[in-house]
């Protein structure tokens, strides 16, 4: 039988193997809803509610639990009137999402003409069906560290490369964007034999990792380089903070492919190469490092985090974490015309994606492509439907600014 989950807190590593045949929803007392807990949770359309504390009971075992997370509310054994109100609210979902259904096969297109991508983030091959009953337009982040979470082992060239050979083929020459490892801060693996750190977020993670380690990384890069001869694949290489290490990566980069020549093993010789925008030190450093990449990414949860000085672990820090704020909207603005001056396209890959109180402000400072959950493509590309930029665009540029005559 179906169940709700409790736990005192999932890891990311934990939540990838959960059997969503047997799971409705889960719950934890600990975490953020801006933790890669909750970011799964959403890719694979499973509720949750993450961080509530000691509101969670020993004595819950075993009762009837109704989640709503749309509010965040866990309602306990209800009476009959809450839960006629409650699945009425779910009937209602539902019937939106019929009609949503309606927008399939729809260009993303404002009202005044501007075309924007949207595209979907997954943590493994298994969710490309998903993104295509959705409607995604290609996937924008695809996280491979789930690979090596679902391992006891390094993953070998040959395990990688049938995955994402997997992921290309079934989106059919569809855009898929490929993250290399990134692991550390919340996503700890135990056969990497990672020190332990007082301050992983800051620590050794990501591309770091594989800088420091690179026949960890040069594994990946074969196995991603001979999968791209069966699809457009974008090589993405996270947590950058400097020129030197994006040059490093690229020196990698040839290197592998200088082997596979020699090996007569194919591969595509149009891989896009690209960076995430997680760290304020790459965003104000976008117009060097976008001379040496094709596109840009943006993580918006580290974006913050970093822009910001606080844990996006942490769920007590609430309202001092956010994602809206004119700092790290100005750091994305900022990207966006350090890209464009040279040529380079620019995504959001982070939960700010799929945040429609965002999606004009997003449209007018010129971001080419969102990437979100695949359940939340239709509502965005509604969203978008509904937009004229031209009404809002100098508005939202001169709040966003500072401009004294909109204050």
């Amino acid at each position: 039988m179906p169940v709700i989950l409790a736990a005192d807190d999932l890891a990311p590593s934990e939540t990838v193997q959960l059997d969503k045949s047997k799971i409705l929803g889960f719950i934890t007392e600990g975490g953020s809803g801006s933790s890669h807990t909750a970011i799964l949770a959403r890719t694979m359309g499973i509720p949750a509610i993450i961080g509530v504390g000691d509101q969670l009971k020993p004595e819950y075992e075993g009762r009837e639990v109704i989640v709503d997370g749309g509010t965040g509310n866990v309602v306990v054994d209800a009476d009959e009137a809450t839960k006629a109100r409650l699945m009425a609210k779910r009937e209602e979902l539902l019937k939106r999402q019929k009609l949503l259904e309606q927008l399939k096969g729809k260009e993303n297109i404002t009202r005044d003409g501007q075309k924007i991508k949207v595209f979907c983030n997954i943590g493994n091959p298994e969710d490309v069906p998903v993104v295509l009953s959705n409607d995604g337009g290609g996937i924008g982040l695809f996280r491979s560290e789930f690979l090596y979470l679902n391992c006891s082992d390094y993953p070998t060239e040959d395990y990688q490369f049938e995955a994402y050979k997997k992921v290309l083929s079934d989106m059919d020459g569809r855009e898929v964007v490929i993250r290399t490892l990134d692991i550390g801060a919340d996503k700890q693996i135990d056969y990497f034999d990672m020190p332990k750190e007082e301050n992983p977020a800051l620590g050794n993670r990501a591309l770091r990792i594989c800088l420091n380690r690179p026949e960890i990384f040069k594994t990946q890069l074969r196995a991603l380089y001979r999968a791209s001869a069966f699809g457009k694949l974008g090589i993405m290489f996270p947590m950058v903070t400097s020129v030197w290490e994006v040059k490093e990566a690229r020196k990698m980069c040839e290197l592998v492919k200088k082997e596979l020549t020699e090996e007569g093993k194919p591969f595509a010789d149009d891989v896009q190469i690209g960076i995430m925008i997680e760290t304020p030190a790459a965003a104000v450093m976008s117009d060097r490092l976008a001379k040496l990449v094709d596109f840009f990414s943006c993580g918006t949860n580290d974006l913050t985090q970093y822009t910001l000085a606080c844990d996006r672990q942490n769920n007590d820090l609430g309202r001092f974490f956010n994602p809206h704020h004119p700092a790290v909207l100005r750091l994305l603005k900022m990207v966006c015309d350090n890209a464009h001056r040279n040529g380079v396209w620019v995504g959001i890959c982070g939960e700010l994606g799929a945040d429609l109180e965002l999606t004009e402000t997003f449209l007018s400072i010129g971001i080419d492509e969102l990437s979100v959950s695949p359940r939340s493509v239709l509502p965005l590309r509604q969203k978008i439907l509904e937009t004229t930029v031209s009404d809002v665009k100098e508005k939202i540029l001169a709040d966003l600014l500072g401009d004294e005559n909109a204050l």
